[in-house]
């Protein structure tokens, strides 16, 4: 897991607010399916992303 690589993989930014909410509350699974479903990405950089928005990494914004 790097969150960091988060950095490089947009998100819309509903998808951010809900994955983030679902970290937060310990539904890591939801979080991530959230982000697989908003996406396309695969499961590593799912996770990848819902680990960078609990740390507060930038995820750009995307559509």
């Amino acid at each position: 897991m790097d969150p960091r690589r988060a950095r490089e993989l947009p998100v819309p930014a509903d998808a951010q607010t809900d994955a983030r909410m679902f970290m937060l509350g310990g539904d890591t699974i939801r979080a991530v399916k959230v982000i697989v479903d908003a996406t396309g990405y695969d499961l590593r950089q799912a996770r990848d992303i819902v680990y960078a928005l609990v740390y507060d990494i930038d995820v750009p914004k995307g559509s």
